[in-house]
């Protein structure tokens, strides 16, 4: 490994992630909740009817996870999360995060904010040092029967402000007439390309053969918009009418995942009204839109994004929205 991290540290989480004895897992992702300390009445309510209503078995908060104008400080992180977390916590429920921009801006060093989540008890998040990005992990979900494992979350950091990068822009900036699809936020970045290429290397040689795997994030991939422009084709549904906000250059990190062959969906948030999913080159695309009240967006659009998998048909997983609407 070209890392200083041991790749043991993957092989295990907090809580034991497992298939359950019907040979099914539940997957729940929450994006953009983007609250301020003074959380909206309307929020927690509906995550609460969300994960009642799906039972999921783990949850991924999508980033963007708190408003930074009103969460500033470690103290406000603190508070802010010991409200936004009863739901999971209270339910004994294991969670992770990945962090958004917004949860970048907070102007408190990123471990030192990963290290806040990581301390409740259901928190299964894990945090990268050495490379770019902080909520960069992988954790394992094992068989119903035994302790290998049948498929891997994976965790990647979509970073902040391209400007905030070290990627070095010219010095007009955003001046330039770009792509339709570039924006002003950074990329997944070359070491953890290959963070992510180097450990899928190294499961598919520990376990014998390449293991089907999931990512989240939350700025989505340029090639997301590949379904957004081809909803018939691409099998898509969903909500497409925002623009998405994706990262200032093309990262490459689509063709990586492609050429490995063992990611089988990607999921975003970021685009509060988009909620849309498709498949492109074997692999599903899927946006989640914001499940928070405070932040922009069509209340009628805001929910959770859910991923039923069966433990004999992995690669056939089910993914759709449930909208608080609707409960």
């Amino acid at each position: 490994m070209m890392f200083t991290e041991k790749f043991e540290k993957h092989l295990y989480s907090k809580h034991e992630l497992k298939f359950n004895n019907d040979g099914k897992f539940k997957i729940l992702m929450m994006s953009d909740i983007q609250e301020p300390l003074n959380i909206d009445k309307r929020t927690l309510p509906a995550i609460n009817k969300l994960i009642d209503f799906v039972k999921p078995d783990f949850i991924m908060l999508g980033g963007d996870n708190c408003d930074h104008n009103s969460v500033k400080t470690k103290d406000d992180i603190k508070t802010y999360l010991d409200k936004i977390t009863v739901p999971m916590e209270s339910r004994k429920i294991p969670w992770a995060h990945v962090f958004g921009n917004h949860d970048h801006d907070i102007k408190v060093d990123d471990v030192e904010k990963t290290e806040i989540y990581e301390s409740y008890p259901y928190c299964i998040s894990k945090h990268s040092e050495g490379i770019f990005g902080t909520t960069n992990f992988i954790l394992p979900v094992k068989k119903s029967d035994s302790e290998d494992i049948a498929f891997n979350i994976w965790a990647i950091d979509t970073n902040d402000l391209i400007t905030d990068s070290s990627i070095k822009l010219n010095e007009d900036k955003f001046s330039l007439k770009r792509p339709i699809n570039s924006d002003a936020w950074d990329i997944i970045h070359f070491d953890q390309q290959m963070w992510y290429y180097l450990n899928s290397m190294e499961f598919e040689k520990r376990c014998g053969r390449k293991i089907p795997e999931f990512m989240f994030q939350h700025i989505a991939l340029w090639e997301f918009q590949y379904i957004a422009d081809n909803m018939e084709k691409l099998s898509g549904s969903g909500c497409t009418e925002e623009r998405m906000g994706l990262g200032h250059y093309n990262s490459g990190m689509f063709s990586v995942i492609a050429e490995r062959g063992d990611i089988i969906s990607v999921a975003s948030g970021h685009s509060h009204i988009d909620d849309f999913s498709g498949k492109l080159a074997g692999i599903t695309l899927s946006l989640d839109s914001s499940a928070g009240y405070s932040p922009y967006g069509y209340d009628e659009n805001r929910g959770g994004r859910v991923f039923e998998i069966d433990e004999k048909d992995i690669e056939n997983f089910k993914t759709y929205m449930v909208h608080y609407k609707d409960l």
